[in-house]
């Protein structure tokens, strides 16, 4: 008997003791999840960029991301003597590349990277983009910022670079520099709907000398504001665009210099984003599509684009 009742009494002490500290463990999670601060909001955009755009998104930490990007020619151009054979011989543009990119991105940080690529119009980059503000989930924090810088170098022959100008004055390796810098503002708005805007600065250390229409010579610097977006249409489809609008009086009525618009489609497969999009733009990197865009939507002059990624865990 005094065996049961010894038994007994371990038994219920074991469960108030359980009970107790069962209940300091839950206090315990609940007051973890009081000093939990608001979430922070992740894949606002899917990928690097957004079509032309750069999206917000940075490379993951200690990643290396390779890519290959393709611009190709024009899908029609209503300025061809005849344009719609024009489209057929050239099969819808995918004849003529107009830009191809290679290039190497690698974050240092979650919120840090570099990048260097080539363009096939000789220009060699070199590139950070720092996330310097991440957006919240319950917007005490609405929108994410971060800055995008890129200097490039053309190295073309001087007698390419110099071509179809009167030449007086001495040859200046600084006249291959140029200069591309970016602020990112973007907001997730709900699972469907993300927006950007993107402030941006442009400066080129020579420029051939060019009148618009009404005048108006191209300038050096010059400012630029760009918008983005992405709609999720189904889980895996998404629409995305971007546009660019340069401020300069040069790139208002001018039949030779437009401003950069992109429109297409994002969709996911297994782990891999597809970016399949039209755009006038004939180049692939903002130092060279931002000041010159040559064709235009109104006469048919869009090409298609695409990127090949491969991202590398180092």
């Amino acid at each position: 008997m005094f065996i049961l009742k010894r038994g007994l009494l371990i038994a219920f002490l074991s469960v108030l003791f359980t009970s107790c500290f069962g209940q300091d463990d839950l206090l315990s999670l609940l007051d973890e999840k009081k000093d939990e601060g608001p979430k922070k909001v992740y894949a606002t955009f899917k990928t690097l960029r957004v079509g032309n755009a750069q999206s917000i998104e940075t490379v993951k930490k200690k990643h290396l991301d390779f890519r290959i990007a393709h611009r190709f020619g024009n899908l029609y151009n209503s300025d061809s003597k005849n344009p719609i054979n024009e489209t057929f011989q050239t099969f819808l543009g995918f004849d003529l590349a107009s830009d191809i990119r290679m290039s190497f991105d690698y974050g240092l940080t979650e919120n840090f990277s570099i990048g260097i690529g080539r363009s096939k119009n000789k220009l060699i980059d070199g590139s950070f983009k720092w996330r310097i503000l991440t957006q919240t989930t319950d917007f005490s924090t609405p929108f994410s910022l971060a800055l995008y810088s890129n200097m490039g170098y053309l190295h073309a022959r001087p007698q390419d670079m110099y071509s179809g100008i009167i030449k007086d004055f001495k040859t200046s390796e600084l006249h291959r520099l140029n200069y591309f810098t970016q602020a990112i503002i973007a907001s997730k708005l709900n699972n469907w709907l993300s927006l950007e805007l993107l402030p941006s600065y442009m400066y080129r250390n020579f420029i051939k000398e060019n009148v618009n229409n009404n005048g108006e010579a191209d300038v050096n610097g010059f400012f630029s504001m760009g918008i983005a977006g992405r709609v999720k249409l189904t889980k895996r489809l998404s629409l995305i665009g971007d546009y660019f609008y340069n401020f300069p009086a040069y790139y208002r009525n001018n039949s030779k210099a437009y401003n950069p618009l992109s429109l297409g489609f994002e969709i996911e497969t297994g782990g891999h984003v597809f970016s399949l999009f039209y755009t006038n733009a004939s180049y692939l990197i903002e130092n060279n599509f931002i000041p010159y865009t040559t064709d235009t939507w109104a006469k048919g002059q869009v090409k298609f684009g695409f990127c090949i990624s491969r991202t590398f865990s180092l």
